[in-house]
């Protein structure tokens, strides 16, 4: 009876993509072809062993557990920043409602110039005083008398 080879291209394709793109990431999908691979292309007279294959399923447990450990820390981490955004501007909103009648000093291209804060105005979200009828950045603010 004629034997022939037994190659595996799953595996190999795996092992190639990995070493082609070092930074690509091996997800539970390739985990579990490279286990089903070994256990296709397994020898007959010398099967895997049952600790060997719990030890398989336990690494793919801690694999999915840590990619959804990692899915939530994603989603926290973009939670957390669209709150840290609307806090500044909430913030940067009251600092500018709170010079309102105030006397200020602006720092300009031209120079410094000095006016009352007679308004704000919102541009692109951002609160702009008015003074002396033109629009500055909040962060142009460089002397404020009552």
């Amino acid at each position: 009876m004629a034997v022939t080879g037994v190659t595996n291209t799953n595996t190999t394709n795996v092992f190639t993509d990995q070493l082609n793109n070092p930074n690509a990431e091996m997800g539970k999908l390739d985990f579990l072809n490279m286990l089903i691979t070994k256990l296709k292309y397994q020898d007959p007279t010398n099967p895997v062993k049952d600790e060997s294959f719990v030890a398989d399923m336990a690494q793919f447990s801690s694999l999915e557990q840590m990619t959804n450990l990692n899915s939530t820390f994603e989603k926290s981490i973009s939670s957390l920043n669209t709150n840290i955004i609307s806090l500044m501007l909430m913030q940067n909103t009251s600092q500018a409602a709170s010079l309102i009648g105030k006397n200020v000093v602006v720092n300009t291209e031209a120079g410094q110039i000095s006016g009352n804060v007679s308004s704000i105005k919102f541009v692109d979200g951002q609160p702009m005083l008015v003074v002396n009828g033109v629009q500055y950045q909040l962060s142009d603010v460089s002397e404020i008398t009552a």
